[in-house]
């Protein structure tokens, strides 16, 4: 062999040997481009600016606390703002990755004022056509009532609905009267539950629970309770509150929330107790459900309270809320069964109390992703911010460790007051919670990834 052979062989295994350096180092540089996968938990980045996203409608309320998913995937949060200097129904719209739809409203947001200084919204559906329904109260006729807006998938008031797309319903005169949870039923009509409670100066008022139904058109329901609504008192001069409304495939309906009826001293001294009523298609309440269709548990604390339902394909409850009062709180979750008992085999006792050390711990949301495990939304505050949380459980009521830290999510927006107030499950299994950072509208999405079986 010549030694021009050799080097010519020699020149060849450097440029071969280079060539495959040079295929290494693309490989290794397009590996490490790739996103690292994110665990259960995390925030998703794709979604917004680095998984979470502000809505400024120029008030210094504004704030959501419902949120609803499209047919097209769409997501609405709904909630209030007084931009305007007035408090009024405030909307906006998110694709699916968290940008604004420009399509929707003015620029992707929605103000509705019903012509006086109160209109505050707390809960959205969505029908099947994709119009929303946003509810929550006006005091358009001096006194507070239930409130109903319809509005086109473009976010223009429905016509069709109401008078120019709103209802007020004084339903109760000389009362106050708040939509906390809202449900469709699949004949169109459309189920409002809340809170009533007397419009007048009093030493002990007494709230009582409120469900009512309206037909698609928005009419009162004259064949639904007496009049088109139902009213629910847990006990003379207790203050009941319902913020949680479900309906059960059966087409009964479910509220939850609150009542100190105690025997004196709870309403004396302000002791609540978990609540929940359930009541007939025709609006009676359920004497097959707890104790003639009213529940009342102890939650083991001075103040406690139900700020969400979420419903088991066996028939199971799940509620979510809080206990040890509202600054100074722990998360809850309770379960019970489809007779209105306290389910033994969930957490300790039929109950999971949550303290993550904060002085303000509190669930505002709750939903069951496919598998059953639990996922639900509020609020960790510790001292001196409070920071959205997203919690998972499993279906026993353990906290999943494989989800965030020991379970918990949680996000800064860096506001003094940041609190989720209702959350979304994607297709994908993604967790959009919805709600405020100080003075504006808040979204954070966090991935859901496996369960932690």
């Amino acid at each position: 062999m010549s030694d021009d052979v050799s080097l010519k062989g020699a020149r060849g295994r450097r440029v071969g040997h280079r060539a495959m350096l040079a295929a290494l180092t693309a490989v290794a540089i397009a590996l490490s481009a790739q996103p690292a996968i994110a665990a259960p938990g995390d925030l998703d980045l794709q979604f917004g600016t680095g998984g979470v996203l502000s809505t400024d409608f120029g008030g210094t309320y504004d704030w959501a606390y419902a949120a609803a998913v499209q047919p097209d995937g769409g997501i609405v949060a709904a909630g209030v703002t007084n931009g305007a200097g007035t408090y009024d129904f405030a909307l906006t719209r998110y694709h699916p990755d968290g940008s604004t739809d420009p399509s929707f409203g003015d620029g992707g947001k929605v103000t509705t004022d019903f012509g006086t200084s109160f209109d505050w919204a707390y809960a959205a559906v969505i029908q099947p056509d994709g119009k929303i329904v946003a509810g929550g109260v006006t005091d358009a006729s001096g006194s507070r009532d239930f409130a109903l807006a319809r509005y086109n998938p473009d976010g223009s008031l429905d016509p069709g609905f109401g008078t120019a797309g709103l209802v007020i319903a004084n339903l109760r005169p000389l009362s106050a009267d708040t939509i906390f949870g809202l449900a469709l039923q699949p004949d169109g009509k459309i189920l409002a539950g809340g809170t009533t409670f007397p419009d007048t100066v009093a030493l002990r008022p007494n709230g009582d629970f409120m469900l009512a139904r309206y037909t698609a058109d928005g009419s009162p329901d004259a064949t639904f309770g007496v009049g088109g609504v139902v009213t629910t008192d847990f006990g003379k001069e207790s203050w009941d509150e319902a913020r949680a409304l479900a309906l059960q495939p059966d087409g009964s309906i479910l509220l939850g929330g609150s009542t100190n009826n105690g025997s004196g001293p709870g309403v004396l001294f302000g002791a609540d107790n978990l609540a929940l009523a359930r009541y007939t298609r025709q609006g009676i309440l359920d004497a097959s459900f707890g104790n003639g269709g009213k529940v009342v548990v102890d939650g083991g604390s001075m103040v406690e309270a139900i700020r969400a339902l979420a419903l088991g394909p066996d028939g199971t409850i799940v509620a979510a809320g809080f206990v040890n009062g509202e600054h100074r709180g722990d998360l809850l979750l309770a379960r019970f069964d489809r007779f209105g008992a306290i389910d033994p085999a969930f957490g300790t006792g039929g109950m999971t109390v949550t303290d993550f050390g904060s002085k303000s711990d509190r669930l505002e949301a709750v939903a069951l992703q496919p598998d059953g495990w639990i996922v639900a939304a509020g609020q960790v505050a510790t001292e001196p911010n409070a920071d959205f949380a997203a919690v998972r459980y499993d279906p026993q009521g353990h906290l999943d460790p494989s989800f965030g830290k020991g379970g918990l999510a949680t996000f800064d927006f860096q506001g003094r007051e940041d609190r989720a107030h209702a959350l979304v499950l994607q297709p994908d299994g993604a967790i959009i919670a919805v709600g405020q950072s100080e003075t504006n509208f808040a979204a954070a999405r966090f991935t859901g990834g496996t369960t932690g079986r």
